[in-house]
């Protein structure tokens, strides 16, 4: 008898060793290569050896290339004209006395930059993975006097590290940023962020459905691809839930969908209304005080995951190429457990 025990505990435990190795999105990225090594733009700019002179101008020109063009046309809105008059106004922006703070605290908080690299190497890999086909990004590091932070081309992904300060930045306050939104300034969300940003350079929100339903579903695809993305970082990160907050919209995530269904939301086509539970904020309204904001994007990625965990033979594009909203609810089964 005791041996047969022993038998079905060892199956039991090799049928839950065979599920964990099923989960789509623990893939082995070990072999693949990628370059995640910071181009530091922001101290390049700031180079005091000629700082803002034609000779400086032209260097970084052609050290930056296109990426030179984005930050002084689009990224600090220096509009076209001779190199004379573009380098002149570069000038003015490292000169002016609030831009060289920033840059002080900046160099100081970055002065290595080792733990973003390594987390953004998880990311490019993974990236390469999925999308064997795209190219894959290189870095680049600026700052932009808080206008973006984090740009994306083809072939770059800027972070603005003036935007990663910590929260305790007098800046932040200043700019009459709201205060909810400070603890998301920390150099732990500059993955969470850049993985975002390359998502929705990707896959236009503004192509969605104006519904409830087709909105939260989009969100839950970038969390969805956000854990594709780095598999091992904390929930708490991809969300920008606290411990608590993510833990009561598990408690919660019946009576969240009920509301919903109760309410005759999900094909809703007012986003006055629908906007609120997509839409960053320091609660949700219509729910307790303890419930964070964007609730819609929770429900929208479990969603998502049981969708894909019911289609299992489709690669991760092909989940996120999948554009009726409703289909996927349907296929994914979704009913919380009360």
């Amino acid at each position: 008898m005791k041996i047969i025990v022993n038998k079905l505990l060892f199956i039991l435990f090799s049928v839950l060793i065979v599920a964990c190795n099923n989960n789509p999105l623990q893939v082995d990225v070990s072999d693949i290569e990628v370059d995640a090594k910071a181009r530091r733009f922001d101290q390049d700019l700031f180079n005091t050896t000629g700082s803002g002179n034609l000779p400086h101008f032209t260097t970084l020109k052609k050290k930056y290339g296109s990426f030179f063009d984005l930050f002084t046309h689009r990224i600090i809105d220096i509009p076209e004209g001779p190199d004379t008059m573009v380098a002149h106004r570069l000038s003015l922006f490292i000169n002016d006395a609030e831009i060289s703070d920033i840059h002080r605290l900046t160099d100081s908080a970055y002065s290595s930059m080792t733990d973003v690299e390594q987390e953004m190497e998880i990311f490019l890999k993974h990236l390469s993975y999925h999308y064997p086909d795209k190219p894959v990004p290189g870095i680049v590091t600026y700052i932009s006097a808080f206008n973006y932070a984090v740009i994306t081309t083809d072939s770059v992904i800027g972070i603005g590290l003036d935007m990663f300060l910590g929260e305790n930045t007098q800046y932040y306050a200043r700019l009459g940023i709201p205060k909810y939104m400070f603890s998301k300034f920390r150099r732990e969300y500059i993955v969470p962020s850049a993985v975002k940003a390359w998502f929705q350079s990707e896959y236009d929100v503004a192509a969605v459905k104006k519904e409830l339903l087709s909105q939260l579903v989009y969100q839950g695809k970038l969390l969805y691809f956000s854990k594709a993305m780095s598999p091992e970082m904390n929930d708490t990160l991809l969300t920008g839930y606290t411990n608590e907050q993510l833990e009561w919209s598990k408690k919660s995530e019946s009576d969240i969908w009920a509301f919903f269904i109760e309410n005759k939301l999900l094909f809703n086509t007012d986003a006055s209304l629908y906007a609120k539970f997509i839409n960053d904020g320091p609660a949700t309204s219509g729910f307790p005080k303890e419930a964070p904001g964007k609730l819609g994007s929770f429900i929208g990625w479990q969603i998502v995951q049981q969708y894909a965990e019911k289609n299992s033979e489709l690669s991760l594009p092909e989940i996120l190429a999948e554009n009726d909203a409703q289909k996927i609810l349907e296929q994914s089964g979704y009913k919380p457990k009360k």
